[in-house]
């Protein structure tokens, strides 16, 4: 429990450092986030909720230039605390996912795209295991 809250503190101050990577104050990211266009991954990365169009190769670019730093954090917090590198962005996705706003997309576990809701779950657990579900399907009547 003591060696997962590490990484996670760890993991946040490294995302806290890279934070402009992820956010770019209302640019192309931040507004292709609100649109739907693109989400948060539960292994760590960006990635568009549909493929992408030609149109959107700016885009593409801009994404691929934030994993390529996401990837560099993950392997450098990895070495820095013997954790594998996946553990680590599995930590970060949890992290970033929390902090998504209801509305917008997130790609769960099983790689299903789903709006973030308030029943959406994303958590861990106590025993440290990493809940990242989409809300659950309405009950039949």
């Amino acid at each position: 429990m003591k060696r997962t809250i590490l990484i996670g503190l760890m993991v946040a101050g490294a995302l806290i450092a890279t934070s402009a990577m992820a956010i770019d104050n209302n640019g192309p990211v931040d507004k292709a986030m609100a649109a739907g266009i693109i989400g948060e991954q539960a292994d760590g990365y960006l990635g568009f909720v549909r493929p992408p169009t030609a149109a959107q190769a700016d885009l593409q670019r801009r994404i691929n230039e934030i994993n390529i730093r996401r990837r560099g954090v993950f392997n450098d917090t990895a070495k820095e605390t013997g954790e594998t590198e996946d553990r680590v962005a599995l930590l970060s996705a949890l992290r970033q996912i929390t902090k998504t706003p209801n509305g917008e997309y997130f790609q769960d576990i099983t790689k299903t795209w789903c709006v973030k809701t308030p029943e959406s779950q994303v958590m861990q657990t106590a025993d440290d295991v990493v809940v990242i579900r989409c809300a659950p399907a309405p009950k039949a009547n």
